[in-house]
């Protein structure tokens, strides 16, 4: 109630004013280093993802988010087909490819 009438303007005279004033301060910048530090990461990182999901197209190799390593034979709208070995495949969804798989030279190095 305090709040609402700080609000609009007439605001409660007294002591109880000021540290109200600091409480609603307070809640504000806890909010805003936990935009800063927690949700505006986690949307960059969803943003990256997406960004690397798009990206894929046939030949690629790439390792799953379960460690398997393959080459992607074919790309059905959300859906994957792995080729694991030779005439072996796999349909996995998109987002459980996590990244490309090393090269041959830098993995010998």
């Amino acid at each position: 109630m305090h709040i609402l009438l700080w609000l609009q303007g007439s605001a409660p005279q007294g002591p109880g004013a000021a540290p109200m004033l600091i409480q609603l301060i307070f809640l504000i910048g806890i909010f805003v280093v936990f935009y800063f530090f927690l949700i505006l990461p986690q949307r960059r990182q969803q943003k990256r993802e997406q960004q690397f999901r798009d990206s894929l197209k046939k030949g690629d190799k790439v390792v799953t988010a379960s460690g398997i390593y393959g080459e992607i034979a074919a790309i059905e709208g959300d859906t994957v087909l792995l080729e694991v070995d030779k005439n072996v495949k796999l349909r996995i969804e998109k987002a459980a490819i996590r990244t490309y798989a090393p090269s041959a030279a830098s993995a010998s190095s």
